[in-house]
C-alpha cells in the first residue's frame, strides 16, 4: 500500500498515513480528529542522473581516446 503525506490545515500537524489503491484521499482525519487535511507532495527519493544505464554509454578507457 502506498504511504501518503498529509497536513492538517487546522492545528498544522503533518502526518502519513497508508491508503489502500481502491481507498479514497478525500476520507482522511488528522490524528487529532481535524477533517481539513491536504495532501503534501514530496520530490521523489530516486534521482538518476547520468547520459544512460548501457554499457555503450560509459567513457571510453583513457587509452583508447589517446590514439586518436
Amino acid at each position: 500500500m502506498p504511504l501518503y503525506d498529509f497536513a492538517c490545515a487546522e492545528c498544522g500537524t503533518t502526518f502519513e498515513k497508508k491508503i489502500s489503491y481502491q481507498g479514497s484521499l478525500n476520507d482522511v482525519s488528522c490524528p487529532q480528529g481535524h477533517h481539513a487535511v491536504r495532501r503534501v507532495y514530496r520530490p521523489p527519493q530516486v534521482v538518476f542522473k547520468g547520459s544512460g544505464w548501457y554499457a555503450t554509454d560509459h567513457r571510453k578507457p583513457e587509452s583508447a581516446s589517446a590514439d586518436r
